[in-house]
């Protein structure tokens, strides 16, 4: 089953979670994480979690899962006492509204942990499951109110269980100390005194974590007319005792300790016996292994291990109601236990160091990490052979998303000038794309009018290869481009070209100089741009009235639906999702009225955007479906761009293996292509001439240069014939058909291509 596991950090959750993903389960969590700091011991977390709480869930999380075991909640006395109102928010209606949100998005079995705790002051007669509930606490009346509303939803396709477990006790990486057999340990070990707080008198039964655990995993295991709408208590029924026997339990494994009362102990309204009959007969293959001597003595060794003290235990550190309070004296956590930031911000803030700038686009400070692809050179900054024993530069390739507008960026390491005075990318050498661009040439001169009479600006223009083609229709054409290298083979072309960057100043000269753009377009420069809000300014003041702006760039949703990392690097300076696009073009006046998805690059967004005074184009519904689709899909929450780095290390992982296990079996392999992403792809995974004897790239500029940072040599495509390699790694894997089409050649000699993009795969 794929289940979802609320509650996943918690006491129960980091117990249960790995003994339900080795029964085979496909397990994801979601935690509010209030109790971080709380770990016991050492701890790894075993399955994909999100920080996020309950509340804020949507039907959108738990599309595609077969089950959701909810154990999340205010979960004790005392702190569900702390705020009524909170506990019955939490507790109750966030779960029945989870509930309702499992059946709508067609999960299949719901699991709720309930608690005997229902039972409340049931006297000294075994109560089972058909007893009446006298809940005396917040928390019991919480989790009766829940169990009744729950169950009304039950129906055909939706099946609720109810699981009223026993006092919880043993050893946990979320340990807690305040519950009865945990706890007197831990004063005997500490203080040599067996501590009640109460008079001893009351009943309560007892179940190990493990065992809970278990009646999780055989309820979900259960047919489904077994358990549906039922509720069992779990545990065991030699496993009731009053709380003296419990206290009588301890003094015998601990030595040397005595037990004693504390000051003003008195009875407790909680008195229940269990009858733990009905999981016994109808949960077979729930088979309890844990007792009270045995948990104690588990209890004693770990205190040992860790060296627990009784300032710790009955200090801040593992005290619910102070961890809470001290997050709300600190602003971290409100009145209503969120999160002053974004789910998960606070627990991804605490593991990140802070960074020394802001949002390019909205100015707030940047502390979320989205991926950190370690130190890397700049990816167009290829080595002559005269320079291969100098020192490179290597900045940090760390990709940001902001938290308050999501545009992932990555920080300006070296400037604009650097980067793109002399550039290596010529776009023309790349067949598919001047085709594209030629189709949009002539798509967008149809449907909005461009003739004779037009202006098109394109900014980014590099070598010419989109203006030729408005050109050739004869409508007027000025290239804007900062390299003055590759501006000139557009100038050859004759684009007239203007070298320089883009901003606010150059349009408000070209504006000066009586020019104003009908179509002002770019393609892949919106990413490239460091300072977004100078850039849309400019492009405010240069459209005319009534015209019309289109951008290209790379889609985020599409990065990281296909893990294309390696389209991360330095002269990329922004990452655009619809949503963050559209709030930074408002910004400048301007509306976003229409949007096509686009297979290049891996998968692109076109924008069309117009000032905001010009409503002759009204919005299309594609812009809204699209806008949608991002929000379902989590692009507003902080937490679904935490999953991004796992991905990313897995495909690097994979890669390796398969590149070790070619060259291993004695096979040659080589690189075709030498784009910016293939820098970032190697240098990530530290793939040099033991892996790669070479690459080929058609353009001349690049030929016998080296790779940065690899060192790889550049040689022309020739090489791979002379070479008759068994496997060539296709760099840029977004031209895989392409570069496959003109390489056909390599299958002459049985030569296979590779992709590494989402993750490696030999092209068949």
């Amino acid at each position: 089953m794929r289940i979802l596991l609320t509650g996943s950090r918690g006491y129960i959750g980091t117990v249960m979670a790995p003994m339900l993903a080795r029964a085979g389960h496909d397990v994801v969590g979601i935690d509010t994480d209030l109790y971080r700091k709380s770990t016991f011991g050492r701890w790894e977390e075993e399955i994909p979690t999100q920080v996020k709480d309950v509340r804020a869930l949507q039907r959108s999380d738990l599309r595609g899962l077969d089950a959701v075991v909810h154990l999340a909640a205010l979960s004790n006395d005392p702190l569900g006492d702390l705020d009524p109102r909170l506990t019955d928010e939490i507790n109750h209606l966030a779960s029945v509204r989870l509930a309702e949100l499992a059946r709508q998005a067609g999960v299949a079995r719901f699991v709720f942990a309930s608690s005997c705790s229902n039972y409340g002051a049931a006297g000294d007669a075994p109560v089972d499951e058909t007893s009446a509930l006298h809940p005396v606490t917040a928390y019991g009346r919480s989790k009766v109110r829940a169990e009744e509303d729950i169950r009304r939803l039950a129906d055909g396709s939706f099946s609720p269980t109810f699981l009223r477990c026993a006092t919880a006790y043993g050893v946990s990486p979320r340990h807690r100390f305040d519950v009865v057999l945990n706890n007197l340990v831990a004063w005997a070990f500490t203080s040599g005194k067996v501590l009640l707080k109460s008079d001893g008198t009351p009943w309560r039964p007892i179940v190990h974590i493990e065992d809970i655990s278990r009646a999780f995993l055989a309820a979900l295991a259960a047919p489904r007319e077994a358990v549906h709408g039922e509720a069992f208590n779990v545990g065991r029924s030699d496993q009731n005792y009053r709380i003296r026997e419990i206290a009588e339990i301890v003094k015998e494994t601990v030595p040397g300790c005595e037990i004693a009362f504390a000051e003003g102990a008195s009875p407790d309204a909680r008195n229940y016996r269990a009858d733990f009959g009905k999981i016994a007969r109808v949960l077979p293959a729930f088979r309890p292994q844990w007792d009270a001597r045995k948990g104690a003595q588990q209890l004693l060794e770990a205190y040992r291990t860790v060296g627990i003290r009784l300032e710790d235990f009955e200090g801040p550190r593992y005290r619910r109601i102070d961890q809470l309070k001290s997050l709300m004296a600190s602003g971290n956590l409100g009145p209503d236990l969120r999160w002053i930031e974004e789910p998960g911000q606070a627990a991804q803030a605490a593991a990140t160091p802070p960074r020394r700038g802001s949002c390019s686009a909205c100015g707030a400070p940047l502390r979320h990490t989205f991926v950190d692809l370690g130190m890397s050179p700049l990816c167009e900054s290829y080595v002559p052979e005269e320079r291969l024993n100098e020192m490179e530069r290597f900045y940090p390739l760390h990709a940001w998303v902001c938290g308050q507008c999501f545009l992932v960026q990555v920080e300006e390491y070296a400037t604009p000038e650097e980067i793109f005075s002399e550039y290596a990318y010529f776009s023309s050498f790349s067949e598919s794309w001047v085709a594209h661009m030629r189709r949009y040439a002539g798509d967008v001169a149809e449907r909005f009018g461009l003739g004779r009479e037009s202006l098109v600006v394109e900014v980014g223009s590099n070598d010419g290869y989109l203006l030729q083609h408005f050109a050739a229709r004869g409508i007027p054409v000025l290239g804007i481009e900062p390299a003055a290298n590759v501006a000139r083979v557009a100038v050859e072309r004759g684009i007239p070209t203007l070298v320089r960057f883009f901003g606010e100043e150059t349009a408000r000269q070209l504006v000066a100089g009586g020019r104003r753009a009908d179509l002002l377009c770019g393609a892949n420069v919106l990413a490239q741009v460091p300072r977004p809000r100078d850039f849309l300014a400019g492009v405010a003041l240069l459209l005319a009235d009534d015209g019309v702006c289109t951008f290209e760039f790379p889609h985020l949703l599409q990065l990281m639906a296909g893990n294309q990392f390696d389209t991360i690097y330095h002269e990329h300076f922004s990452y655009f999702s619809f949503l963050s696009a559209e709030r930074l073009f408002a910004a400048s006046g301007l509306v976003l009225f229409d949007v096509e998805e686009l297979p290049t690059h891996g998968g692109s967004l076109r924008v069309y955007g117009r000032h905001a005074a010009d409503t002759a184009r009204p919005v299309t519904e594609r812009v809204g479906a699209l806008r949608q689709r991002e929000v379902d899909a989590g692009l507003l929450r902080l937490e679904t761009y935490d999953r991004f780095a796992e991905q990313t290390r897995e495909t690097k992982r994979k890669l390796l293996e398969f590149l070790v296990g070619a060259k291993r079996a004695g096979k040659k392999v080589v690189g075709y292509g030498a784009p910016g992403k293939g820098n970032t792809l190697l240098n990530y995974c530290g793939i040099r001439g033991d892996f790669l004897d070479f690459t080929v790239d058609r353009s001349p500029y690049k030929q016998g240069k080296y790779l940065p940072g690899t060192h790889l040599p550049i040689l022309a495509p020739e090489a791979i014939r002379q070479a008759k390699p068994d496997y060539v790694l296709i760099l840029p894997w977004n031209l895989q058909e392409e570069i496959v089409k003109q390489m056909a050649h390599v299958r002459e000699w049985g030569g296979r291509f590779v992709v590494p993009i989402p993750e490696v795969r030999v092209l068949e």
